[in-house]
């Protein structure tokens, strides 16, 4: 499998988008996961955390948004939806365990989730 290719802005705003689509309890479980630990967490807990927030977009926006789900990982790999969904099913996996690891991803989560409960804590 190809990496994937460097993050942009714009793949925060999706990201954004898919975690909108998150209700009801597993909604309550994003708040929860967003508000837990105050602002200052430790580079591990990001990345767990941001294991958590990958795991949870992709099991319950799935329902809601599942063009916009596969349309990023497609963009991730620089693929278009038809090539993506040729791929074996693991390059799915392939996909979270690379966002997850990515040492940009845990800085990004780091300071995401920082961010997030010191505005919150306002």
């Amino acid at each position: 499998m190809n990496n994937i290719r460097a993050y942009t802005v714009a793949d925060v705003f999706t990201l954004i988008d898919l975690l909108s689509s998150i209700t009801g309890t597993a909604g309550e479980s994003l708040k929860t996961l967003l508000k837990s630990g105050g602002s200052n967490i430790t580079e591990e807990e990001a990345h767990d955390r941001g294991v958590e927030l990958v795991l949870l977009v992709l099991n319950k926006s799935y329902a809601g948004a599942k063009d916009k789900l596969i349309a990023w990982l497609a963009s991730l790999l620089e693929m278009t939806v038809d090539e993506f969904l040729k791929q074996p099913p693991e390059t799915i996996l392939d996909v979270v365990d690379e966002i997850v690891n990515r040492k940009e991803s845990k800085d990004f989560f780091s300071r995401a989730f920082a961010r997030f409960n010191k505005t919150n804590n306002l």
